[in-house]
């Protein structure tokens, strides 16, 4: 069985600005990049739009009713000193969230092992009722609720690399015992959370904030030691990755000195945990990166893990 990729057009149309860092640079850079790698375990595909009650297990309906208010029709509005809407954000948001659904959908079908979606705006951050760091919607979290309502999944992880908490993942999943949520993540940065003492009310939260200058070392004595033993333990039927690679050391917004090969790492790592546990339902959502080469270079070592 092969990994299907899945994105859309439309996710290059949100445009955040002039010297903004998550830019369309940085998709057109992965898909190209991407494109070069030749293997025939690969299978490309487009999203498509999902009805509005998925938005609605994570989202308020008021919430997504202000975010279509907002949407401009020419000039660029700021919801916070962060997140830019611009003419086709929204759309490019929808197609994204869409792009997730889809992988789900071909996962179930049972063409796919597995599956990456590269797509923005990103949405790790995004609240129930809040938009804020770079982030509209929750594209993981509304797939997995998606994959609950349509597939009757029972339980979903989510692992999130990303270098800053996923705080809108986390408060989604808070008090949700079939839901799992784990990061790594550097500490005292945005968005201000993600303290280890930070469990849910079920348990269900696993943070592991870690210090500036964590290298790979401490990164994977982070996931050997403290995740993935609570992940066994959890026993999801499907994991989802929140792929941020700003964890990498070049990476301008952070302090992290992870290398590119270190995303492989534990990329196959969970994919390894999935095919023995999951019988390898795997869909990684791309989040956060802001250096283009790093992130390209690190999205193909992801991928190459994915394969395997």
């Amino acid at each position: 069985m092969s990994t299907a990729i899945v994105t859309h057009k439309d996710c290059i149309l949100h445009d955040t600005g002039m010297n903004h860092p998550e830019s369309k640079e940085r998709l057109i850079a992965i898909n190209n990049t991407l494109k070069r790698f030749k293997s025939n375990k690969i299978k490309w595909f487009q999203g498509e739009k999902i009805n509005l009650e998925h938005f609605l297990s994570v989202h308020s309906e008021n919430y997504i009713n202000d975010i279509k208010k907002k949407s401009p029709k020419e000039e660029s509005v700021r919801i916070d000193a962060d997140t830019i809407l611009s003419k086709y954000s929204l759309e490019a948001a929808l197609k994204a969230t869409g792009s997730v659904c889809k992988a789900v959908d071909l996962i179930f079908k049972g063409s796919f092992k597995n599956a990456f979606c590269p797509i923005r705006p990103p949405g790790h951050h995004a609240e129930p009722q809040r938009a804020m760091g770079f982030c509209f919607f929750n594209n993981v979290a509304i797939a997995a609720y998606y994959s609950k309502l349509k597939y009757k999944v029972k339980r979903c992880a989510v692992i999130d690399f990303d270098v800053h908490h996923g705080n809108g993942t986390q408060k989604m999943f808070w008090d949700d015992p079939n839901m799992f949520y784990a990061s790594t993540h550097q500490e005292g940065i945005f968005p201000g959370t993600g303290f280890k003492e930070e469990t849910g009310i079920n348990n269900n939260i696993v943070n592991v904030p870690l210090p500036a200058g964590t290298n790979s070392l401490l990164f994977k004595k982070s996931y050997d030691e403290i995740i993935f033993p609570k992940l066994e333990k959890f026993s999801p039927d499907i994991v989802f990755i929140s792929a941020g690679f700003d964890a990498h050391k070049n990476d301008p917004l952070a302090d992290f000195r992870l290398n590119t090969e270190d995303f492989f790492w534990i990329t196959k790592k969970l994919n390894d945990f999935s095919t023995k546990n999951c019988k390898g339902k795997l869909i990684s959502c791309l989040e956060g990166g802001y250096n283009i080469k790093a992130l390209s270079e690190s999205c193909l070592e992801h991928v190459k893990g994915l394969i395997l």
